[in-house]
């Protein structure tokens, strides 16, 4: 084999060979710099000089390499912790905020609760509500063992909710006022007129039936039950008339009913199990289907 295929084939060994001789000699040419340099050092230095620069180059190269990958390592992983302390302090901040307003619902639960003594009302958690938009039931967590009967007025703070449909020991289906089959007596609170508010299958509608034209009834009004025997207690809010219509002819006006409360955001309620046809203190605020 001649010189030319042995340098061909070991050409990386060779030159990793050069560099360290031409380190040596530059090593060895500088501790002499003390003593007087001649015309052979002088060259060797000059020769050797761009192959330590190299060499010092890449050196420095390596190195500042590895200092910033272990800089950029450390940065990396104090970056993960500070996520992971944000993402608990997230997490923290979201289950105290939905305690601090289950307490606030709480709260006015009870507080609601307390002002509609004689009544006696049963506090029942939501359990289940339709899937569908047109939904007209929901399930609470209270049945027969604690004393719900079927037709038992369902409310809470903002208004009517419904009456009791079905029942099992634990459980009750309660049906809404926006069902068709629900007719709630009804009074303006402004005027005192009477009428009825009808279910129509929508969720967000009832119907005014039986309102007298000539009843002074205008859109934003509010309207209460009537009370009475078998239906809800007298003086809690069903809704707010709106698209109030008087035609040239008939005795009854039209228009419809918002209901008081938004069934699809209820999380308790309150079961009416004795008293209920007990009339409200004045001034009281409420309502029921």
């Amino acid at each position: 084999m001649d010189v030319g295929s042995l340098l061909k084939r070991y050409r990386e060994p060779v030159f990793v060979v050069g560099l360290l001789a031409a380190s040596f000699l530059a090593f060895f040419v500088r501790a002499k710099k003390g003593a007087h340099l001649n015309a052979v050092d002088k060259a060797l230095i000059a020769a050797t000089a761009p192959f330590e620069k190299v060499i010092t180059a890449a050196a420095s190269g390596v190195l500042g390499g590895w200092e910033s990958y272990l800089a950029l390592r450390g940065v990396r992983d104090e970056n993960v912790q500070l996520r992971r302390a944000i993402l608990q302090a997230r997490s923290v901040e979201q289950q105290s905020a939905e305690l601090r307003l289950e307490n606030e619902r709480l709260r006015r639960l009870l507080d609601f609760t307390d002002k509609q003594a004689p009544t006696r009302l049963l506090a029942a958690k939501v359990v289940a509500v339709g899937a569908s938009p047109h939904s007209h039931t929901l399930r609470i967590a209270r049945g027969s063992e604690d004393g719900v009967t079927r037709g038992a007025a369902v409310i809470s703070p903002d208004g009517i909710v419904g009456t009791v449909a079905q029942l099992t020991g634990s459980y009750a289906d309660v049906q809404l006022i926006v069902s068709p089959l629900s007719a709630v007596p009804a009074v303006g609170q402004r005027t005192r007129s009477r009428s009825t508010a009808k279910g129509t299958g929508d969720i967000a509608r009832l119907k005014l039936e039986y309102a007298l034209r000539t009843d002074d009834l205008q859109d934003g009004d509010m309207l209460v039950t009537a009370g009475g025997q078998g239906f809800f207690p007298q003086g809690f809010r069903i809704g707010r008339a709106v698209n109030v219509v008087r035609k040239s002819s008939g005795m009854f006006l039209s228009a419809e009913v918002i209901p008081a409360v938004d069934f699809s955001r209820l999380d308790e309620v309150e079961v009416v199990v004795e008293g209920a046809a007990s009339p409200l203190p004045p001034g009281a605020q409420g309502s029921a289907p």
